[in-house]
């Protein structure tokens, strides 16, 4: 059919009236900063690539799955159950859904349509920073506006270096002599270039002392956003008119595998949906099982903060199958993907991650100790290979196995041994499980093949020394290198912090030299143990310890308390002046522990 233009006022009315989504297509998934670079430019009259509609009608087009167009997207799949106008996914269209005969299905564009979309017809919902997403306080709803006093001729010195000041923006914000921000979602209701020049001059009367240049500003601005919207020819599209699943999934492929925007795993769900719903007899929405299912696991297990993502299922899926554990679309067979859709509609695979995440929710691993989905992989399989046993602390299976699992868990996110070349390890774990007999855990074999691939396992001295080298308080590590400390005492979870048993505050380098006179040179060796492993602790957020001066707070805690936190009990170590013997004492006492622990 080839190549048709549009300008945006005339593609947005058919949005989620007569244009939707086909399965194959990922989700929305552009933040703000995304939204303001693409309508800044247009505004600039930059190209923005081309589209690709699969134009489709009748029984075809009422058989094909289809999903709406997000129009006022929140950024998080977790959120308070009253905000019902609101999505993180692509709604699917229902099937009862009453739909022109005739249909568009964007396959290449949907991020730049849906942020047109959002940004001139809907909203963007952001939570606050460290607030809970179930409190409907944290959210804040906002629509895109744009600055009008702002000089289009200047570039802003930040990373989005824009020339047209958009901006996400709580409804009715505060102008100012400085700012005047007008909703871009009115220039639809502004029909011709003079109703946008005379509405500009409207705005400049209603600013006290304006110059002529703002005067400027004003007008350029907005009829420059009028020209965008309403006379451009923005939308430059391609029409497909074949009716064949398989030519349009080709184009789709080929349209963005060779770019940066569509990762493997969303391309490879796409195909998986394509052939899953192809199927007559029993066709399956994968991308919305698939979907709906990580969606629930993040829901139950919230407070962790693990947020899975589709991709981790994916992989789950794949490697239950017995197939490669690398992303490559030609795993993808026919035959292979009628073997996983029916792994998938058995249930099975769905039980071994649910009960994986359970047990390392119940070890106190949460989303900020778990550096890596992959290495849970394995423990997948481990389920799914012998019918999910149940491992809980009072079986004699669970007492067997539970210590075998989280030792090399622990080694494993440690160590970093998915840092690099990931597939190989699981396909190792794969191999080594399935040869295991009785349900057993097969450790030593795992932990033989990651040597074998060059990585550190377990906990000798010398690892656990470079550990300790390696970690600090701002590592990504520290918290589950804290954690297995406490092994086997009762799971730790958010309720605990990583804390700093000689205060932060009084280790200060400016501090120890002003206020204890330490020389310049002493103080900034002491400020540099402040953040050492060794000079951390995990304890409960509302054991308010302050600032107090440690040897001052030590003098209250019990003797369990010395014990659980591997404390040195000689008091001489809690004077100020003795804080790096403090630390070389405490260091080889959890170095001790882990050892004695793990091995």
């Amino acid at each position: 059919m080839g190549y048709q233009s549009r300008t945006i006022k005339q593609v947005l009315p058919d949005i989620n009236d007569s244009v939707f989504l086909p399965a194959i297509q990922r989700e929305f998934v552009w933040d703000t900063e995304q939204i303001v670079q693409l309508f800044d430019s247009v505004l600039r009259e930059y190209p923005i690539g081309s589209f690709i509609f699969w134009n489709i009608n009748g029984d075809f087009a009422d058989n094909q799955i289809k999903y709406y167009f997000v129009r006022n997207h929140i950024e998080d799949s977790i959120y308070p159950d009253e905000f019902d106008n609101v999505h993180h996914r692509n709604p699917k269209v229902p099937e009862y859904e009453q739909i022109p005969d005739s249909i568009s299905l964007v396959v290449d564009g949907q991020q730049r349509l849906s942020s047109f979309y959002i940004g001139l017809q809907g909203t963007y919902v952001e939570k606050q920073k460290y607030r809970q997403r179930k409190n409907p306080d944290a959210w804040t709803r906002k629509q895109l506006y744009l600055n009008l006093l702002s000089n289009p001729n200047n570039q802003t010195e930040d990373h989005l270096k824009l020339r047209y000041d958009f901006r996400f923006k709580e409804p009715d914000p505060t102008q100012s002599s400085e700012n005047y921000w007008f909703r871009v979602g009115d220039i639809l209701e502004i029909d011709t270039l003079e109703k946008a020049m005379t509405r500009a001059n409207e705005i400049a009367d209603e600013i006290e002392g304006i110059s002529d240049a703002e005067e400027h500003y004003i007008l350029k601005n907005l009829t420059t956003l009028y020209n965008a919207v309403h006379a451009r020819d923005i939308v430059n599209f391609y029409e497909e008119g074949n009716q064949d699943n398989e030519r349009i999934l080709d184009i789709f492929v080929r349209a963005n595998e060779g770019g940066t925007q569509l990762s493997k795993s969303e391309i490879l769900l796409s195909i998986a949906t394509s052939y899953w719903a192809s199927d007559d007899e029993n066709p399956i929405d994968a991308k919305e099982e698939i979907n709906t299912f990580v969606g629930n696991l993040n829901q139950t297990y919230v407070d962790e903060g693990y947020d899975f993502g589709s991709d981790f299922v994916l992989k789950s899926l794949l490697v239950v199958s017995n197939l490669s554990a690398e992303y490559q679309i030609r795993t993808f067979t026919h035959e292979n993907l009628a073997l996983m859709k029916e792994i998938w509609a058995d249930g099975v695979v769905q039980d071994a991650i649910e009960s994986t995440i359970e047990l390392i929710s119940d070890f106190g691993i949460t989303g900020r100790s778990l550096t890596s989905r992959n290495a849970l992989i394995p423990l997948v399989f481990y389920f799914y290979h012998n019918g999910t046993p149940s491992l809980t602390t009072d079986s004699q299976l669970g007492v067997q196995v539970r210590p075998r699992i989280l030792e090399w868990l622990c080694s494993a996110l440690l160590n970093s041994n998915f840092n690099s070349r990931p597939d190989q390890i699981i396909e190792d774990a794969r191999d080594a499980i399935k040869d295991a007999e009785d349900s057993e855990f097969p450790l030593e074999r795992i932990q033989r093949e990651i040597r074998t691939r060059g990585k550190a396992v377990g906990f000798n001295r010398e690892i656990i020394e470079d550990l300790f080298e390696e970690t600090d308080y701002n590592s990504t590590k520290i918290y589950l290198l804290l954690s297995v400390l406490y092994y086997p005492d009762p799971a730790l979870d958010d309720s605990h912090e990583v804390d700093h048993i000689f205060p932060r505050s009084l280790l200060e380098k400016d501090n120890l030299i002003e206020n204890y006179g330490f020389e310049p040179s002493k103080a900034e060796r002491y400020a540099s143990l402040r953040d050492h492993v060794a000079n951390l602790q995990l304890i409960e957020e509302n054991q308010s310890k302050g600032d107090r001066a440690f040897d001052e707070w030590i003098s209250t805690r019990s003797d369990q308390y010395y014990d659980r936190h591997h404390i040195p009990t000689d008091e001489r170590l809690y004077e100020l002046e003795n804080f790096p013997e403090f630390i070389a004492r405490r260091e080889e006492m959890l170095q001790d522990q882990i050892i004695s622990t793990f091995n």
